[in-house]
């Protein structure tokens, strides 16, 4: 994941780039008075001509290589000393604000069976899901905020508010009942940026499934133009429809496979083969990760009936889910309270702390750093 990161970066020219953000800013923990920006940039469309800044800044702090799709919307947190509040924004983010992270919410949905149980069906079905639920596909701070001021926290609060909820539903005309995210890394990490929200976000348990390791972008596309340069067509290994990225990986698995097969006669290769076989199993098994599956439902206790309504109807609003009461909360938690971990490095801390972006294209240098946040 380490190298499939570093050759994203470098493919799109993002290896030695430098954001056209504001690159620093300060906050002052005894006096937080700032307030947050939250631009709604619109579809994350994979395929535009000149991709926006935001979305650079995005690639060089994840360390996922993300992906948008239909039914994508974008939002940008920025800091901003001119209100103590969170305002809602359709634009983009400006290059004279400091970028605090990302959301991207998503119709989408795996085959998650939690949240199955949760909503009390037997299925998830398209009309279900294309309907009444909201998935956080990403939610990620830039860093060093994420991790001095629990950035990722305050980002998960946001993507469940009444007004991004709202936004989503007047875009492509919903009535959510559920949001849902799952964990960034599954049970080989102990904490995630999820915890500790109770009041908001509900743990609902661990995938049963497990999530099958599989050859993406851009390796995928290196090795299947490799192999057509050798007289090997492309299309052996390109899909249209559904589950396009899975039936490719299978298709060179499976192909690659036969070639060790075929010449097994050969010492050398009859042993590939078998560490082949045995690598491609703990792919799909050993190597993989349960995901860790929270919901909200906007604290509204009447959600199970907007799931079994054939039409729309009113539903209440909890104003405790609301961008500045959210807002205020973790305010509360992170700089008066010194919550969630930050008592020590934040209670006797009397000058404003200065912050800049720390990107992966740097870090990554570093053969010691380790990329997950």
């Amino acid at each position: 994941m380490r190298l499939q990161k570093i050759t994203d970066l470098k493919r799109q020219n993002l290896w030695n780039h430098t954001p056209q953000f504001r690159t620093e800013t300060s906050i002052n923990p005894q006096e937080p008075s700032f307030g947050i920006n939250l631009y709604a940039c619109g579809a994350a469309v994979e395929s535009r001509g000149t991709k926006p800044e935001y979305l650079k800044l995005l690639d060089q702090t994840s360390s996922h290589i993300n992906a948008g799709g239909w039914g994508c919307i974008d939002f940008v947190a920025t800091l901003t000393p001119n209100h103590t509040s969170v305002q809602l924004l359709e634009n983009q983010p400006p290059a004279s604000e400091f970028v605090l992270g990302f959301i991207r919410l998503d119709a989408g949905v795996l085959n998650n069976a939690p949240l199955t149980r949760f909503l009390g069906v037997s299925k998830l079905t398209g009309e279900l899901i294309n309907t009444h639920l909201l998935s956080a596909k990403v939610i990620v701070p830039t860093q060093p905020f994420g991790a001095r001021f629990r950035g990722g926290k305050l980002l998960a609060l946001l993507a469940t508010s009444n007004e991004l909820k709202h936004h989503y539903e007047q875009r492509f005309d919903r009535q959510i009942a559920v949001f849902y995210t799952t964990s960034l890394y599954g049970t080989s990490k102990s904490a995630s940026q999820y915890d500790q929200l109770n009041r908001f976000l509900q743990f609902i348990g661990e995938t049963d499934a497990a999530f099958p390791l599989r050859i993406k972008e851009p390796h995928r596309r290196q090795l299947i133009d490799w192999m057509d340069e050798r007289g090997i067509s492309r299309y052996e290994f390109i899909f249209t429809g559904s589950s396009k990225a899975d039936r490719s990986h299978n298709a060179i698995v499976k192909f690659v496979r036969y070639c060790l097969w075929k010449h097994q006669k050969d010492k050398t290769i009859r042993t590939l083969l078998k560490m082949f076989d045995d690598e491609m199993g703990e792919w799909k098994t050993s190597k993989t990760e349960r995901k860790r599956t929270y919901v909200s439902t906007y604290g509204n206790p009447n959600w199970k009936a907007i799931l079994e309504a054939k039409t729309k109807s009113d539903a209440p609003i909890n104003p405790d889910f609301d961008c500045d009461a959210l807002f205020s909360y973790w305010k509360q938690k992170v700089f008066v309270e010194y919550g969630w971990g930050v008592r020590k490095f934040l209670k006797h801390q009397q000058e404003p702390i200065e912050i800049s972006y720390q990107l992966l294209n740097h870090q990554l240098l570093n053969p010691s750093f380790s990329q997950v946040r």
